[in-house]
């Protein structure tokens, strides 16, 4: 579905990416993980043609996009970290107004609102939404167009639980369609819902690519020690417990045991 080589950028002296190489299948779900500045939003705007590589190429469902860039965008929906919508449209005419330059049937448009939780900011002008809500529509716009690839950065952010449940559920319906998605983060929970495979990228290169349970669930830990830091373990994960091992044999969180405990007070 997507093939990328030797694919290079840079941004003056600075080489953000540097020779990468990457193929995803039709119907993987890829989390692209890696610190700040590893080029993890730049490959997403390159491969969506937003950003032209100094060297390399993108192929997207067999279509060449330096040679055929329009139809390789027609393949493509890209949801950004940050989205700006004319802020007198109402969420209803934002997403019209989309499905129109992008000739999508209008009927897509009430199926977005409804999968987004929508129905009821449908006549709230843009302009008043919360930034939850902002991100909602952003949502909703990525998902409108019925295409191969999809490309987020960093989906969940702004997201409250009940909406990343929106998202997670609506990516996984894409996927179950044969739809490929690729998308960024640094959050946990967006590995463990929606990730068949996990690719690290250092310096602009893949470092690592793996799948399977035993992988995935590793990367999820490298997560989320990398927000919670050296004393992890102490803080979240009792091993001294073994009644509170999952199937897989991975220890579960006793903070959330102790928080239920404490709310149930």
């Amino acid at each position: 579905m997507l093939t990328v080589s030797g694919l290079t950028k840079s941004f003056g002296s600075r080489r953000v990416l540097d020779g990468l190489e990457l193929a995803i299948d039709e119907g993987e779900s890829v989390a692209m993980l890696g610190a700040n500045g590893s080029g993890k939003t730049t490959t997403l705007r390159t491969i969506v043609g937003l950003s032209r590589p100094d060297a390399g190429s993108i192929h997207i469902g067999g279509v060449d996009a330096a040679r055929q860039p329009l139809e390789a965008r027609r393949r493509t929906s890209y949801l950004p970290q940050r989205s700006v919508f004319p802020g007198t449209l109402t969420v209803r005419e934002t997403l019209t107004v989309v499905a129109r330059l992008r000739g999508i049937d209008p009927l897509a448009v009430g199926r977005e609102l409804e999968a987004c939780g929508l129905v009821t900011l449908a006549d709230e002008n843009v302009g008043h939404l919360s930034g939850g809500e902002h991100q909602r529509l952003a949502m909703a716009v990525g998902f409108l167009p019925t295409v191969d690839l999809y490309l987020c950065d960093e989906p969940t952010a702004s997201l409250d639980p009940a909406a990343s449940r929106l998202l997670f559920h609506r990516a996984r319906q894409l996927a179950r369609g044969g739809r490929t998605l690729l998308f960024t983060t640094h959050v946990p929970a967006d590995v463990r819902h929606l990730a068949t495979r996990i690719v690290l990228l250092r310096n602009g290169r893949i470092e690592s690519d793996a799948a399977g349970t035993f992988e995935l669930r590793r990367y999820e830990r490298l997560l989320e020690r990398d927000m919670w830091g050296d004393d992890h373990d102490d803080a979240m994960w009792d091993s001294a417990d073994p009644g509170e091992r999952g199937r897989d044999g991975v220890r579960g969180p006793r903070v959330v045991a102790g928080a239920a405990a404490a709310g149930s007070r």
